[in-house]
């Protein structure tokens, strides 16, 4: 296979951006690239011609594909493939109508029409590599999200979960860390508990990369069922998955897609879980960035052998 040329348009959000870093790292392992990126923040997109749009990505040739995601890199990405004839590769549902891309990958939660050029996924792809070797099972994480438009918010039930897991598994050093959306004081009112074997992180204190850092070896993660996100990072990383629960405000997407989790035993809801005993593993590895590459590169060279044929 030749060396695919790929520009990569963001938007600058963390979580699109970590669905191209993730992607892009699994198909650099699978195939010989060329990529350039150009982000939205950093400077305007011109919509100019081919010379122009050469040089805003710092490239000598024309891409093979462009990939993106985020609502408002769908114009300068559709701009780049009608003036230089590349081909569109989106990760998300598109606003635009789906015809105008090439491949498009979504969760299942959006509702992935059932199309060649659709793939849909579990949750967003993102960065985390698995690792399924050398967890310390005395070590666990719990990971709280906050207010949101899915989930009804509750300090004191979420407070009763993680006590609960805390008493039920003495062995187990619980580190606990909130989010930006986590409610002010709630890691005061956890720690005031002086549970013996409960060490509370603030995510302000905290670096980057520390998450899929620290995933890599926990023996089991606990997640509030708000932080899909961080739900679908802990399940790729191999760790034993549990979902913290609260109170649906309506059948959303999110709801659907963390009861959908939960029944396929990609992860275990707090009600059902057995607190006495460690997290029981997913009944299958979920590494769906490695999943996409695979699809995509199999439509790739699809078209590469139609361009032979042709």
């Amino acid at each position: 296979m030749s060396v695919r040329r790929i520009w990569l348009i963001t938007d600058g959000r963390l979580g699109h951006l970590n669905q191209l870093r993730g992607l892009l790292a699994r198909v650099q392992e699978k195939a010989e690239l060329e990529v350039h990126w150009f982000d939205l923040t950093s400077k305007s997109f011109r919509f100019v011609w081919r010379k122009g749009l050469l040089a805003q990505f710092d490239a000598e040739i024309k891409p093979d594909w462009v990939l993106a995601a985020g609502s408002k890199t769908h114009i300068p990405m559709l701009w780049c493939k009608w003036v230089l004839g590349a081909k569109a590769f989106l990760l998300m549902r598109p606003s635009l109508p789906l015809g105008l891309f090439d491949a498009v990958c979504m969760p299942y939660h959006d509702s992935p029409p059932k199309r060649d050029l659709v793939l849909g996924t579990y949750g967003v792809i993102n960065h985390i590599v698995p690792c399924y070797e050398g967890r310390n099972k005395s070590q666990g994480l719990m990971l709280l999200g906050g207010i949101n438009t899915h989930y009804q918010w509750d300090n004191v039930g979420i407070i009763k979960q993680l006590r609960s897991i805390a008493e039920a598994a003495p062995g187990v050093e619980w580190l606990v860390s909130d989010s930006p959306r986590t409610p002010p004081y709630l890691l005061d009112e956890l720690a005031a508990l002086s549970l013996a074997n409960i060490n509370i992180l603030p995510y302000s204190d905290t670096g980057p990369g520390w998450l899929p850092n620290i995933l890599q070896g926990v023996g089991q993660v606990w997640v509030s069922c708000d932080s899909v996100s961080m739900v679908y990072e802990s399940v790729s990383s191999g760790a034993p998955t549990g979902l913290l629960e609260l109170l649906p405000l309506r059948d959303s997407r999110v709801v659907k897609s963390m009861t959908q989790l939960a029944s396929s035993g990609l992860a275990t809801a707090f009600s059902a879980a057995d607190l006495a005993g460690p997290l029981p593993p997913a009944v299958r590895p979920l590494w769906e960035a490695d999943r996409v590459a695979d699809w995509w590169l199999q439509i790739d060279r699809g078209g590469e052998d139609n361009d032979r044929v042709n």
